[in-house]
C-alpha cells in the first residue's frame, strides 16, 4: 500500500478532532481502526471511525472481533478503487454500520450513507450526526 499523501493525513486528524468534540466521552474517536464486518474476511482498516465507550471497553485486546462501527470514514485516495470501496460501504452497513462517509478532497464534498440512503455534502452543506448529538459543517472539514 502506497503511503499516504500528507492532505489525506491532514483531513484524517481533522476530521478526527471534530468527531472526538462532538464524541465528549460517549465514545472513542480513533484513525487507522481495524475492524472485521463479518466472519469470514479478513479485517479491513477504516481511516476514522466512532466506536461507542461501551463497545469500545468490550473489545479484546489482542483480536479483531467481528465488529462494524456505527460510523466509518473514508478519506479517498487515488488508490481506492470505486469497486472497492462500494464493497466496503454495503458490507460495512449490511453488518451495523449506521453511517460511512467517502470525504473527498478533491471536489470538497462528503458523501454520506445511511439507513436512509445517500447525500452528497458540499462546502455550505451541515452533516446531522445523530448518534452524536451535534452537527459538523463541509467547511469545518476542509478547513486544514
Amino acid at each position: 500500500m502506497p503511503p499516504a499523501r500528507p492532505i489525506h493525513i491532514k483531513l484524517q486528524k481533522r476530521i478526527e478532532k471534530l468527531l472526538e468534540e462532538l464524541a465528549g466521552e460517549r465514545g472513542v474517536v480513533v484513525t487507522e481502526f481495524p475492524y472485521r464486518p463479518v466472519l469470514n474476511l479478513q479485517y479491513w482498516v477504516a481511516d476514522i471511525a466512532y466506536v461507542p465507550r461501551n463497545d469500545w471497553d468490550a473489545l479484546p485486546p489482542d483480536e479483531y472481533p467481528v465488529y462494524a462501527p456505527p460510523l466509518i470514514v473514508d478519506v479517498l485516495s487515488p488508490s481506492d478503487p470505486p469497486c472497492q470501496l462500494n464493497r466496503k460501504r454495503i458490507v460495512a452497513m449490511s453488518a451495523g454500520t449506521q453511517e460511512f462517509w467517502v470525504v473527498d478532497s478533491g471536489k470538497q464534498t462528503v458523501q454520506v450513507t445511511d439507513l436512509n440512503g445517500t447525500n452528497i455534502y458540499a462546502i455550505g452543506d451541515s452533516i446531522s450526526l445523530t448518534m452524536l448529538g451535534g452537527v459538523v459543517s463541509v467547511e469545518q472539514i476542509f478547513a486544514i
